[in-house]
């Protein structure tokens, strides 16, 4: 008989293709085959170390209304701290984007895990999740929802998680939904055994097609609209957290290779210019992102320490990066 024999970029284009043809995936905690992960699993090596959100609308209807404000975005950085009120809400169509003091790599089974902040199996708020490696190029991995799109599910209303895959959101408090990087092994524009940035776009759950987003398959995902809650300034996906399993760390030749890690920014707040000052001598990249990931502006220098104009920028938030660490910018003119 002859052997045939598939490679590994094969057999991830069978499992694609055998996702995709689904019409039942696992379902919640506590159920035979399910993969959720728990926050206190053994296999987590570590959590988002910088966070920023980009808050969506009360409600995707009227886009230019009030944005939703529970939390902040230091609510996503780090291990989950016990009680599911510890959480930042996206809105409708928010973001976030997450970093990680070393990157994700894609080793065995899932790499990373999204937790939310959803209090029962059922009422789940969900989410797109996206990765990167320079915070350009942003590859959206493949999801499917095979909840029905005819009648809208309510601002309490319930879904089937067998019904829901690579969505965020899909388990209850306390357990994240998993992602494999093996899925986007093929993908241009990213590598997946350098993973920096994980980003979080909030389903906006309507089926109304002006407003609605859709699957994979193109299919109209439906879950809780809207969620809204005018007395605590909640709505939309609710991130807890996003833990790592797998991770490249840097190899380190001595004791005082890991002392002078810390960088330092200032003034900050800054106005027209700020001072960057790596953690040693070396040839170094700062860049400077905008709070939904885009890439504002990068530069090289040598030596230890540099002076960036950011005059161009307007007053806000924004995300400074150098040597794989990231800290947030304030820009204040008065």
């Amino acid at each position: 008989m002859k052997r045939i024999a598939l490679t590994f970029a094969t057999v991830l284009l069978l499992h694609a293709a055998s996702v995709q043809g689904q019409d039942s995936f696992c379902g919640a905690v506590g159920t035979e085959g399910c993969d959720a992960v728990a926050s206190d699993s053994s296999a987590i090596v570590a959590w988002a170390t910088g966070c920023t959100v980009n808050r969506g609308p009360v409600d995707i209807v009227n886009p230019s209304g009030a944005r939703v404000h529970y939390g902040d975005d230091t609510m996503a950085i780090g291990p989950l701290r016990g009680m599911n009120t510890v959480a930042v809400s996206l809105g409708d169509g928010g973001t976030a984007v997450l970093t990680f003091a070393h990157p994700i790599t894609d080793g065995e089974g899932p790499d990373f895990a999204v937790f939310e902040n959803s209090f029962n199996d059922a009422f789940l708020e969900l989410a797109f999740v996206e990765v990167s490696t320079d915070g350009e190029r942003y590859v959206r991995f493949p999801s499917v929802s095979l909840t029905q799109d005819t009648t809208q599910v309510g601002s309490i209303g319930t879904l089937d998680p067998t019904k829901l895959y690579n969505l965020a959101g899909k388990y209850r408090y306390g357990y994240g939904t998993p992602f494999d990087l093996a899925e986007l092994r093929d993908s241009a524009g990213i590598d997946v055994d350098s993973i920096v940035y994980v980003r979080l776009v909030d389903v906006v759950g309507t089926i109304n097609p002006t407003y609605a987003t859709r699957d994979s398959r193109g299919h109209i995902v439906n879950d809780p609209y809207p969620t809204q809650d005018t007395i605590w300034g909640s709505g939309g996906f609710d991130l807890t957290g996003v833990a790592v399993l797998n991770q490249r760390k840097p190899a380190t030749s001595s004791i005082s290779a890991t002392r002078h890690s810390k960088v330092m920014v200032a003034p900050n707040p800054a106005s027209n210019t700020v001072n960057v000052v790596a953690g040693s001598e070396g040839n170094h990249t700062v860049a400077i992102y905008a709070t939904d990931g885009h890439l504002l502006m990068s530069r090289h220098f040598a030596g230890r320490s540099t002076t960036l104009n950011i005059s161009g920028l307007g007053n806000g938030v924004y995300m400074l990066r150098i040597d794989g660490e990231a800290t947030k910018l304030v820009v204040n003119r008065r």
